[in-house]
């Protein structure tokens, strides 16, 4: 992931600010980093599924040392279409929702945070929340945003996706629940 300055950030390194901002406060080493590769969260061909020429996960490192993985699933273009971020903590499903919301809020505008439609996904994992917003500076959302925040325990799963946005409301949920139904088998 590469992550750009921009006055609006419409793209998963928002997100991946916003994660970056809620470990912050943590200390190198102390958290305890989830096994396994996050690029086998959801295999390959269900990715491409959802996202037509996707290739291969790459799995970027930089948050490890404060107990997050990630990897992130790239168009022919290079164009950064899912990614996949595992970590333990204490929030809820929806605070972490509504943390990294904030990547993508006017905080100029506090009643934008009221603007975001949280969707709570039964069925998939103990807890399951997410949110697929268009940028839209009127109602103080400056970039398109989506993610999908799985929870079970103190294991959390954040589904995201820069390009889910620009789809239907409805096909994008269908889509994160379909992913989440798959990477809801990794949680604890």
């Amino acid at each position: 992931m590469r992550i750009k300055t921009q006055r609006c950030c419409p793209t998963l390194a928002a997100l991946a600010l916003a994660c970056v901002f809620g470990l912050a406060h943590a200390q190198a080493g102390k958290h305890k980093l989830p096994d396994g590769d996050p690029c086998a969260v959801v295999p390959l061909a269900e990715v491409q599924k959802a996202f037509p020429g996707a290739k291969a996960g790459v799995r970027d490192r930089r948050l490890e040392e404060y107990g997050s993985t990630q990897c992130a699933w790239s168009d022919s273009r290079g164009q950064v279409v899912f990614g996949v971020q595992e970590s333990y903590g204490s929030n809820s499903a929806l605070q972490e929702a509504k943390g990294q919301a904030t990547a993508f809020l006017d905080p100029t505008m506090p009643p934008s945070k009221a603007k975001v439609r949280y969707e709570t996904l039964s069925g998939i994992a103990p807890e399951a929340v997410a949110f697929v917003e268009t940028g839209d500076p009127k109602r103080g959302i400056l970039g398109d945003g989506s993610l999908l925040v799985l929870r079970k325990g103190q294991h959390t799963l954040v589904l995201m996706s820069p390009v889910l946005p620009k789809r239907d409301r409805a096909a994008a949920l269908k889509a994160y629940e379909d992913l989440g139904r798959l990477a809801a088998k990794r949680l604890d």
